[in-house]
C-alpha cells in the first residue's frame, strides 16, 4: 500500500494516471480545501501489485471550507484499516519553491501519522519546461529541502502532463514517458519490503507525547488522538 499526500492542485491525481498509464484518477479542479477523502487505485508497477490511495483534505486551502482535525482522524482511520500495512508515502508538490504548507504536511505525515517508521519519497511536478534536464531542478533545490528537515528516501523531477497535441502526439510525449519510468522506480526503490503495520493503542499514547514533542499542528493533533483514543475503547 503507498499514499500519495499533498496539497489541491499539487498533481497527485495526474501522478496517479501517469503510474496507470491511462486516466483512473479524476484531477480537481478547485484549490478548495474538503473534509477528507481518500480513492485507491490497485495498478501493476514493474512487475509487482501496488494499491495507491490518493489522499484530499490536508492542503491549505480557505480554511472555512475543511476541518483539519477531522481530516487527520480520517487519515488515521485510513492508515489503521489498511490490513497490509503502509510500504511507502509519496509526497507530491509542485515545482517552483517549497512553501510553509509543504513542509507542516511533511511533519505531519511523517513525525505524527507514521511516527517516522515508513520512508517518503518526493514528486516534484510541473517541470516539463524545464531546461535541461528535469532533474536539474533538484540539484538546485535539494539544499532547501535539507535546510526544512525534508530528508526524502527518493526523489523524482517529472512531469504529469503530455502537453498539447503536436502532429501525431504530444508536446511534451518524451518527458511523460521518462517520468513514468521515473516514478515506477522511485516506488520499487523506496517501498518497504515489511510494510509497517499500525500498532493502534501504542501509535495513540505515543503520539501523546510526540505531539508536545515536535509541536506538530499543536492543539488540534491533540484534539484528533483524544478522538481517536475514545474510539478505541
Amino acid at each position: 500500500n503507498v499514499i500519495i499526500f499533498g496539497e489541491t492542485g499539487a498533481g497527485k491525481s495526474s501522478v496517479i494516471n501517469l503510474l496507470a498509464g491511462k486516466e483512473v484518477a479524476e484531477i480537481a479542479s478547485t484549490s478548495m480545501g474538503c473534509t477528507f477523502q481518500s480513492s485507491c487505485y490497485p495498478m501493476m508497477v514493474a512487475g509487482s501489485l501496488f494499491t495507491i490511495f490518493d489522499t484530499a483534505g490536508l492542503n491549505e486551502g480557505d480554511p472555512k471550507t475543511m476541518n483539519k482535525s477531522n481530516a487527520i482522524r480520517q487519515l488515521y482511520q485510513l492508515i489503521t484499516s489498511l490490513k497490509g500495512g503502509v510500504s511507502l508515502l509519496l509526497f507530491c508538490m509542485r515545482a517552483p519553491r517549497i512553501k510553509d504548507s509543504h513542509v507542516q504536511n511533511w511533519r505531519l505525515f511523517q513525525e505524527i501519522i507514521c511516527a517516522e517508521k515508513v520512508p517518503i519519497a518526493i514528486i516534484i511536478t510541473g517541470l516539463e519546461n524545464e531546461e535541461g534536464s528535469m532533474d536539474n531542478w533538484w540539484v538546485e533545490n535539494r539544499d532547501n529541502f535539507e535546510h526544512h528537515g525534508m530528508r526524502p528516501a527518493g526523489h523524482a523531477c517529472v512531469t504529469a502532463t503530455k502537453g498539447k497535441k503536436k502532429g501525431n502526439g504530444y508536446l511534451f510525449a518524451e518527458e511523460y514517458a521518462e517520468s513514468r519510468a521515473k516514478v515506477q522506480q522511485l516506488i520499487v526503490n523506496c517501498a518497504l519490503q515489511k510494510p509497517w503495520v499500525v500498532p493502534k493503542l501504542k501509535w495513540i499514547t505515543e503520539t501523546g507525547i510526540l505531539c508536545f514533542k515536535k509541536q506538530v499542528m499543536g492543539k488540534e493533533v491533540f484534539r484528533m488522538i483524544q478522538q481517536c483514543a475514545m474510539s478505541e475503547e
